[in-house]
């Protein structure tokens, strides 16, 4: 039998990781009292198992063995061959220092950009505040587990190291880079069941390589989706919503965007998907003070299309965005700074038309109606939105009362209005909606949409009634968030739809 008090936890963070985009307090992490007099959590996760993902720092190691008899600080069983050995031993020596407290150590053995994001005090701070906000749920930690190269993209390798508490064991991923240098680490604390590919899913129609999105420090891995045959094909990049999201935009038991780019690409179209900046780069950008939405969502998308002029199977004139939640309602944005004009049109999935805010109020008194949530964290956000409302609000100083995060980042979404923005462009537009959407409400966002979008020619809509915010289906008026666990995908029917809008070439309004 499933553990209520964990199934309670689980839950909870669920609800509040996916109201708030994954942001940070600045350079020395601890807990803070909010007002209503709540510690704010640290503990970033892509479950629910954590509290408030929104205000958290992305995680930090340590590991505990599988098997009886290895115990804390002893150190991780590493699982390797020769080719690996070098990023197993740093990565394990890394989390052993932080554990025995040589952050000094650990800090040494880490690349540039994360020693100029972050300092020993915020290494101390950061490991400290973990262990203790994880102990509610998971109980003391023990010791080190197992260790494992998971993966090499074009920007990291990566090693998982398993960490156990008395009742839970997480896998923390840290990130070397090519010299092998700690150069940034997560913890997941979802382990549960995950959607299989979808049955409409046809890999041997095409083929699938690792790609580049931009350069330098904030570099990001890829995969290009490619239709077999000679092309040239249209493709659609597709760019996810808040959060710390990888290129599939994993989200608990859904990968909504894995879905759309084998769907799409075993119907002749190509797509594109990437980590986010804030899955790939996790701790660098917690650090940031001067942390945008453009830098989070619009620069990398924009970065994505360039790549793609250069791609010869792709059809150049026939770039098409799709954003999905944030992603969706900043797609007027991305066309706004769109120089190079690459951007053909794009598809609006489950986007807001109005503020964030505005949409995330309504999201927590449905929470607060179900009883998902309890009044006191509804008053404080509710409080939170309220003070981004006020037009004197500033991120450069920000009220002492505002406890958010980057009050930078807040401030550069605070006045997004994707339908407002989106009226006097002319780039074709495909908005979809589930209609049991609960975190972006069909009923009041669509007549927003198709009110200030009413004097353009070229944008169309689909609403479908059995869907909720990641596009799975369910049954009731309105979703819950527990239907995030229960692995599902997006339907083929959805996946249809795009892409008959995408072959049938829609043009700029006149």
């Amino acid at each position: 039998m499933e553990n209520p008090i964990r199934k309670k936890w689980l839950v909870f963070g669920l609800v509040i990781s996916l109201c708030i985009p994954t942001i940070a307090y600045g350079k020395e992490p601890a807990a803070r009292s909010n007002s209503t007099g709540q510690i704010i959590n640290l503990v970033k996760g892509t479950n629910a198992a954590s509290i408030p993902n929104a205000l958290n720092l992305p995680s930090s190691p340590a590991f505990v063995p599988k098997e009886k008899g290895v115990l804390a600080g002893k150190g991780p069983i590493a699982e390797a061959n020769n080719h690996q050995d070098l990023f197993l031993h740093n990565a394990v020596q890394f989390a052993s220092d932080m554990e025995a407290g040589n952050y000094g150590q650990a800090l040494k053995s880490s690349s540039r950009p994360l020693k100029k994001s972050i300092s020993e005090q915020w290494l101390e701070n950061y490991w400290t505040t973990l262990k203790q906000q994880l102990q509610p749920l998971a109980g003391s930690f023990i010791g080190f587990g197992t260790a494992a190269v998971k993966e090499s993209n074009r920007v990291h390798t990566n090693v998982e190291v398993e960490l156990q508490f008395e009742r839970a064991m997480y896998p923390f991923t840290l990130r070397l880079d090519r010299t092998g240098k700690v150069d940034d680490f997560q913890l997941t604390t979802y382990t549960g069941s995950v959607a299989s590919d979808p049955a409409y899913s046809n890999p041997h129609s095409f083929t699938e390589k690792d790609v580049l999105i931009g350069k330098g420090e904030f570099a990001l891995p890829g995969t290009l989706s490619i239709p077999k045959g000679k092309g040239p094909f249209p493709v659609v990049v597709l760019v996810q919503g808040s959060g710390a999201t990888d290129k599939d935009e994993a989200a608990y038991a859904l990968k909504p965007f894995r879905d759309l780019a084998h769907g799409l690409a075993s119907k002749g179209i190509a797509v594109l998907r990437y980590n986010k900046r804030t899955f790939e780069h996790a701790a660098k950008i917690s650090t940031d003070q001067n942390h945008t939405v453009d830098k989070e969502t619009t620069d990398d998308a924009l970065l994505a299309t360039r790549l793609l002029e250069k791609e010869k199977k792709i059809n150049d004139e026939q770039i098409y965005m799709l954003g999905h939640s944030q992603g969706g309602m900043m797609v007027p944005q991305m066309i706004n700074q769109d120089k190079r004009q690459n951007i053909a049109g794009a598809i609006v999935m489950g986007g807001p038309a109005r503020t964030f805010q505005d949409a995330g109020v309504d999201q927590f008194q449905y929470l607060l109606s179900i009883g998902q949530i309890p009044p006191e964290a509804a008053e404080f956000y509710t409080t939170q939105f309220d003070m981004l409302n006020d037009p004197d609000f500033s991120g450069e100083n920000p009220p002492d009362e505002f406890l958010l995060g980057q009050a930078m980042f807040w401030d550069s979404i605070n006045n997004i209005r994707a339908a407002e923005m989106a009226k006097e462009q002319n780039e074709p537009l495909l908005i979809i909606q589930g209609e049991r959407d609960y975190q972006v409400v069909s009923d009041i966002e669509i007549p927003i949409w198709k009110e200030e979008l009413s004097h353009r020619n070229n944008v169309e809509y689909r609403l479908y009634p059995k869907l909720n915010h990641f596009f799975t289906e369910g049954e009731g008026e309105m979703s819950m968030p527990a239907e995030y666990l229960a692995p599902a995908n997006i339907p083929e029917y959805v996946v249809h739809d795009i892409a008959e809008w995408v072959k049938s070439k829609p043009n700029k309004s006149e």
